[in-house]
């Protein structure tokens, strides 16, 4: 539905990640007779003539004279015409490079078979690009018909992977696709990389269940899961405020501060702490403290959209850091006699908050109305979004 500035006829045909509605393209016969809408089942073999029109537009996919946004080379893909009159630009030749199954690769079968296709009046590649639209193509990947038609670049290989055809039997890819551990593990994680670097907020739109990596130390904008309706079932990420906060306050003040005083201490040689204890001391803190600030600090430099739920690796290590402070301060600074009451009132006023939260955790179902007593900040959404333009 995105349109070219130049060439308002002309829809955008990009690359996304993901499966949506806008993926489904239905596949024609370049040798189909005219008006024959539902021919006989005939199977794709390497260098057959075939038309791909879109489902929810009903255009072809065409390529032409034009050049892409990105460079002032190669044509220009695009969604266009219509179902009546297809262009000679509409017509793709299919070059079938592999199949990862044992199948004979003279035909082309469902995720298995790798293909290229090459247009039948230029001779140029469909290509998907890394070069990203602007904002006119929602910051979608530029396809391209690249003239390096031998390239056998990755942007260049497509597969089909699902056909909506209930003539075709399901078939098992467990028997006819053999995994291989490493392959599978690179690929996955470089896929799982591209995609993350796709994910760029934008900043003239607000939306409820972003936020920034500052925010999540002191839980300033929890994050909505699901409907907000008020029969629906609602989850709330934030956890419980209290051991959230006090964590924070522990991590980003007192262990820092700790740190310079026993430092300052132990150069002026007026440090009351055994060595022993420093030395306990330090071998857990550091591994508790560094595992906190490695799992957060490298968000800021992120340029991707963030969410709070980011922030949970390195509060596991907030926390325990916390309750080892607790421990050493209840060690350090209190009779013996008093440890075991204020453990006992620190684990009371914790699972008092957990049970207060907890609706938020395992799903609420009634109006959220009922649960605004647990508002405790302005920042939070959980009643009204105060940031939400109406």
């Amino acid at each position: 539905t995105h349109r070219f500035p130049d060439n308002a006829d002309e829809l955008v045909a990009a690359g996304m990640p993901g499966k949506q509605a806008n993926n489904w393209w239905e596949i024609v016969s370049g040798a189909a007779k005219k008006g024959n809408d539902t021919p006989s089942v005939r199977f794709i073999a390497d260098g057959d003539i075939l038309l791909l029109r879109h489902v929810g537009t009903k255009r072809y996919l065409r390529t032409g004279n034009a050049k892409p946004h990105n460079q002032g080379w190669d044509r220009r893909v695009v969604a266009a015409g219509n179902t009546t009159a297809p262009s000679a630009w509409d017509f793709w030749r299919v070059r079938i490079v592999d199949d990862v199954s044992p199948r004979p690769s003279e035909r082309l079968y469902a995720v298995t078979t790798r293909i290229q296709l090459i247009n039948k009046i230029s001779g140029c590649l469909l290509t998907a690009t890394p070069a990203q639209l602007p904002k006119w193509g929602r910051d979608m990947s530029e396809l391209i018909c690249s003239q390096k038609n031998t390239s056998m670049a990755e942007g260049t290989l497509w597969n089909v992977e699902q056909v909506r055809d209930k003539r075709f039997k399901n078939a098992n890819y467990q028997k006819l696709v053999k995994r291989q551990w490493l392959r599978d593990t690179v690929w996955i994680n470089r896929e799982m990389a591209r995609s993350n670097n796709r994910l760029v907020p934008d900043p003239d739109r607000y939306k409820v269940i972003e936020s920034s990596a500052w925010s999540w130390p002191f839980l300033i904008y929890p994050m909505r899961m699901g409907a907000w309706k008020d029969y629906s079932i609602k989850y709330y990420e934030i956890g419980n405020p209290i051991l959230w906060w006090a964590s924070a306050i522990c991590c980003i003040f007192v262990y820092p501060a700790q740190i310079a005083y026993m430092l300052v201490c132990h150069r002026r040689k007026c440090s009351s702490w055994k060595p022993a204890e420093i030395r306990q001391f330090w071998d857990v803190t550091k591994l508790l403290w560094g595992g906190w600030f490695t799992h957060y600090v490298p968000f800021f430099f992120f340029g991707r959209v963030l969410y709070i739920h980011h922030v949970l690796p390195s509060l596991y290590f907030g926390l325990l850091l916390l309750a080892f402070e607790i421990q050493c301060a209840m060690r350090w600074y209190m009779p013996a006699r008093a440890e075991w009451p204020v453990a006992i009132v620190i684990i009371a006023i914790s699972g008092y908050v957990f049970y207060l939260f907890s609706p938020l955790t395992f799903g609420w179902d009634r109006p959220i109305k009922e649960l605004a007593h647990l508002q405790w900040l302005p920042t939070w959404n959980l009643v009204t979004d105060p940031h939400l333009v109406l």
